[in-house]
């Protein structure tokens, strides 16, 4: 259980300094890999804490759309 929580603060910990670098440079960058990557912001109530506000990356492939039949 150790493990799986400090795996947890590591990647929560490399999300905000994701979140921080897409958003210093404008909000979404595309990788030379043809991925995208870009933020989401969200608000929203919690149980105990009132509102709170969270941010997160969203990664994906830019693939080309097939075609229309």
């Amino acid at each position: 259980m150790r493990e799986i929580e400090l795996l947890v603060e590591i990647y929560l910990a490399a999300e905000r300094e994701l979140v921080a670098a897409v958003e210093a440079a404008g909000g979404a960058v595309s990788l030379p890999d043809c991925r995208a990557v870009s933020l989401g912001r969200a608000e929203f109530d919690t149980l105990f804490g009132g509102r709170r506000k969270r941010a997160w990356v969203t990664i994906r492939k830019n693939a080309p759309m097939p075609p229309r039949r």
